[in-house]
């Protein structure tokens, strides 16, 4: 595996990346600081990003719009809860992760094996406290994972704290007939409640 790191050079970004080298065999990180990696207009192809949210947090001129053309490959987003990370969402394509930056060790390696594979993998707990969750909710995941539009509807609905009875309402169905959708979701999704942490799931894996 080869990663870039796109942070600053101190014992937090060390720390992570001697982490990523110390599990994967045979990887390696590339840290590079994000104003550098623009003005280099790099093209080199990663297996995945990660990119520390606070070093755009407190970069004065890193141009998003510019990053988000320099990256063809999944990335993966460290953020604290003050950071605007809605925004680098709506900037950055390949964003395929956003999570804790303080998360523990083994749900950030779960995370990068996600997006591997081509998953998503969101901190539902920080997306609720500052944004929408109709910003990273992928229909083409859910799709390919067999879910009609009608079960896309209502897991939206679900994931933004609706109970049956306000999906009841607003679908103008039964509750007994929501209900049986949401037995049908989970059971595609192959998980067994609606978790706080929802990502896709790998190989009967769950991040």
């Amino acid at each position: 595996m080869k990663a870039l790191y796109l942070g600053e050079k101190n014992l937090g970004s060390l720390g992570i990346i001697s982490i990523i080298e110390s599990n994967y065999k045979m990887s390696s990180v590339i840290l590079k600081n994000i104003d550098k990696f623009i003005e280099e207009d790099s093209t080199d192809y990663y297996s995945i990003g990660i990119i520390d949210g606070r070093a755009l947090h407190t970069s004065s001129s890193c141009n998003l719009k510019r990053l988000s053309q320099l990256i063809s490959y999944p990335v993966l987003l460290l953020v604290e809860e003050n950071q605007p990370w809605k925004k680098y969402l709506e900037q950055i394509q390949y964003i395929h992760g956003v999570i804790k930056r303080e998360c523990d060790i083994g749900f950030f390696l779960n995370s990068i094996n996600v997006i591997q594979d081509g998953g998503y993998c969101y901190s539902w707990s920080i997306h609720t406290l500052n944004n929408d969750i109709s910003e990273v909710f992928n229909e083409e995941y859910y799709a390919s994972s067999g879910l009609t539009r009608r079960e896309m509807q209502i897991l939206k609905m679900c994931l933004e704290g609706a109970t049956n009875k306000e999906i009841s309402g607003k679908l103008s169905r039964s509750e007994k007939t929501v209900s049986a959708h949401k037995s049908n979701i989970l059971r595609k999704l192959g998980i067994k409640r609606f978790p706080e942490l929802f990502i896709r799931r790998h190989q009967n894996n769950l991040c």
